[in-house]
Order: structure tokens, then sequence, then C-alpha cells
């Protein structure tokens, strides 16, 4: 007999991992193709090196997982361990007792398969719970309602998002406890659960630490050198005491990186330019680097300065393509930007994709795949000038190493300015922020002084 979604058995299910993500339509799909089981106390639902491939969700009754003798632990059907399937890993570890009657549901793995949503700008594609889910998700640790809200993890498949439900670790820090400096190799995805940390960065050795911004809960975090295999670019400090999850580099790549990000071609970006609304091209690479060459209308926005405008890109209504040398550092920035609720995508391949035989100095003419003929301009070094270049170089030996020194301290004085930018738009953002609540304070005062002369008044 078929599931009623709007039974207890249904909304059980319902509140269980994966299905909590999946919209309402499949659900009842779902619903309609299964049943419930039951067994009674003393029996076994499945036992050790059980290779049944199956997903069992407990909804009635109590169940004890054991390995032997050795009891691991006791499940009850209301407790938060219900809402992941039992003993998942295939074939089973340990084996799953009634100690009371239970019921129960057992999906085919191939239940979740083809259930992939395609992302679109669109709030709740997966469904989180039924009535109540948004205020949940603004309660206090109510952290997963958050995270399955998440742009990142709305791209996810089911199947993907239910295994790093499961494989996230809990971390706890004390307050003024720094979780891993610039410069350390990346490990982990974070989620703040509780709590809130600062991060801050260096521009140089020499350079006095910023603090560019404050994350708080249901916040991410970490994912930048996980994508682009660079050194920790920033120091992460517990504001407060705080409760972390996490999840591992490999998992990290595998499970979330993969679905989530999406990448464009070269030819595909000639096509995005000749349209009527044309993208809003990104390129993350160092002043120095983008001001020697770049594509005609594209913005500069390093990399490490990104994260300080958000705000002001989130005010784009523009798909957002990121360009970097090589693509690779792309990644990291279009993940902060999709978590923003920002539709980016990347240059595969970043500057190195563009054809190298064309003249950047003025109009350069393409041919594109639908025959249509436009022209784009890009800057950068004319051919001609770059070989009397190479020869000038070749002469003098390049430069000098006082100049090279030069060069680098400018690199570093350009960089510091921009973290210094950016911190200065974060104190303007915190002022505008304090005066919006001054102003309403002053109003609710106000109101309540006139509310205390009637009072008086009255008397």
């Amino acid at each position: 007999m078929a599931v009623d979604p709007n039974s207890p058995e249904g909304q059980n299910l319902r509140k269980s991992f994966p299905l909590v993500t999946i919209p309402a339509q499949q659900f009842n799909l779902l619903c309609a193709e299964i049943s419930v089981s039951e067994i009674p106390k003393g029996d076994f639902l499945f036992t050790r090196h059980d290779s049944t491939e199956s997903f069992i969700y407990l909804i009635g009754g109590s169940v004890s997982l054991e390995a032997g003798t050795l009891k691991v632990e006791t499940i009850n059907a209301d407790s938060d361990s219900a809402k992941f399937s039992l003993a998942h890993q295939f074939p089973r570890k340990i084996s799953a007792r009634a100690i009371s009657n239970v019921r129960y549901i057992s999906l085919n793995l191939d239940a979740f398969e083809q259930k992939e949503v395609k992302y679109e700008e669109k709030e709740s594609i997966y469904m989180i719970d039924n009535e109540g889910s948004e205020k949940e998700a603004d309660n206090k640790g109510d952290w997963m309602s958050a995270l399955l809200k998440s742009p990142i993890f709305q791209r996810l498949p089911a199947m993907n998002l239910q295994q790093v439900l499961m494989s996230l670790q809990e971390v706890k820090l004390e307050k003024g406890d720094v979780l891993f400096h610039q410069g350390d190799a990346g490990d982990y995805y974070y989620l703040v659960r509780e709590g809130r940390c600062t991060l801050s960065r260096k521009a140089s050795e020499r350079a006095k630490e910023i603090i560019l911004t404050e994350l708080g809960e249901n916040e991410t975090f970490g994912e930048d050198s996980l994508l682009s295999g660079a050194p920790r670019s920033m120091t992460i400090t517990a504001a407060t005491d705080m409760v972390l999850s996490r999840i591992d580099k490999e998992r990290f790549i595998s499970l979330i990186k993969k679905p989530a990000l999406k990448y464009i071609t070269y030819p595909e970006l000639l096509h995005e330019q000749a349209k009527d609304i044309t993208p809003l091209i990104l390129d993350i690479r160092p002043v120095n680097e983008y001001n020697e060459a770049h594509i005609e209308g594209s913005r500069n926005i390093p990399f490490f300065s990104l994260r300080m405008h958000i705000k002001d890109l989130k005010k784009e209504t523009k798909k957002v393509i990121i360009i970097c040398a090589d693509g690779t550092l792309s990644e990291a920035a279009a993940f902060s930007l999709i978590k923003n609720k920002i539709d980016a995508v990347i240059l595969k391949g970043g500057m190195q994709s563009a054809p190298k035989n064309i003249s950047y100095t003025g109009e350069a003419t393409f041919a594109i795949d639908d025959n249509d003929q436009k022209s784009h301009t890009f800057f950068e070094r004319d051919e001609d000038s770059t070989a009397d270049t190479d020869i000038s170089n070749t002469t003098n030996q390049q430069a000098s190493t006082a100049d090279s020194l030069k060069q680098e301290t400018e690199l570093d004085l350009q960089q510091e300015n921009q973290l210094l930018k950016a911190e200065n738009s974060r104190l303007n953002n915190e002022l505008d922020d304090a005066k919006k609540k001054y102003r309403m304070l002053l109003k609710q005062t106000e109101k309540l002084k006139d509310v205390l002369d009637k009072l008086k008044s009255s008397k």
C-alpha cells in the first residue's frame, strides 16, 4: 500500500535526508511507489555483512545497532538520528535489531537517481519540511535548514547532499582561538553553527594585519584554498566561543564542487558578448596583470578583495563570468559569488584560453558559430611590440635586481591599498547600519514618549 504524503508516516519520511531536499511533487511521486513494513520485537531489519543495497528509514519504534555482542547505538523513530537511513554503508558493517515493534520504509538506491534539479535563480528548489520551515530556518541553531537553503547546496544532487550531511564533523573553538593562519594548507570546508569569527589578512610580511570581515551563524568559509590549491589567504580567529561543522577536502571536491560549479568556453563567451544583455565579465587577477592585458569592458576586482565587493555585486542583475589566469582561482571566486545568490560561471582555462595569434591593440573580428561576425576589442601587447620588447629584454638581460625589488614593493603597496579600501568600505557599511538602527530607536523612543505623555495626561 502506498504512503500518503500527509499521513504521520509520510510526514516522518519527509523530514528524512535526502528526502527533505527534494521538491514536493517529486516526493509525492516517490510516496506512491513505496509502502510501510513492520517487524516484531527481537527481529532483525538487516544483519552485519548484508549486501542488499537499500536505504532503510525508521518511522516507528526503536532499534539497536549492534556489532556482534557490542551495542553500538539505540535509535528511536523520533530522534535526529532517525532522519538518516540506518547504517547506510554497503555491505552493512553492523546489524539492526528491533527492540520494540518497528515500522520502517525501505528505498532502493535508484529511488534517488535522476533527482537532480537544475539550478535556476529561484528560492526553495528543495523543500525544507512542509509548513513553518521559513521560521525554523531563522531559529538559532537551525543550521541544517539554513544549509539546505543555501544556493550552493541547492545545486547538489540528493545523493551528494545526504553524503555531505553524514560526513560533517563537529569542531569547537573558544574565544580567541585561531582556526587556521594565512599561509596554512587548506584541508577543510567549514560551516558556522554557533558563534562568530573574524577574517584577517596581511598584504605582505611587513604589512599590518587587517580585519576584513566577520562571519556568523549559518555562514560558510574555507573553500578558497580547497578550490585553488593555494595556501589559506586569510587567518580565521574565533570572536566568540564557536561550534563549527566541517567536511574534508576530498569530499568537498567530489560531492560539492563538481555539481555546484558551471563553466563557459571562450567561444561561448563571445556568444554571450553578442547578446543584447551582455554579462558582467569580472577579472580577478592582480591589478598589474589586468593592466597588462584584459578583455575590454571587463571589471577588475583582485581575488583577495572580492569578498568586500559582494554587497555591490549582488545589486547587478547580469550573469557574472569570472576570469583569472588559467581558470583555477576562478573556481573559488565563483563559489563565493554563488553562495551569495549571484549567478556566476567560470571561463574555462581563463585568459590562457584566449587565442594567442590575435592582435589585441585594435578591433578584432571573430567568427561565431552562427556565422555572424562580431567585433570584440581586447587590450594586450601587440605581437610586433612584444617581439621588440623581447629583443630589448634580451639585450639588457631583463630588469635589474633593484627594479625587481621596486616592482615587488609597489605590488605589496597596491595590495595593501586595496585591503585598506576594502576595510574602509566595510566600516562605512557598518556606520550606515548603525545610523539606520539609531533612527529606528529614535522613532521608537518618540512613540514611547508620546504614549507616556498620554498616560500622564489621562490621570
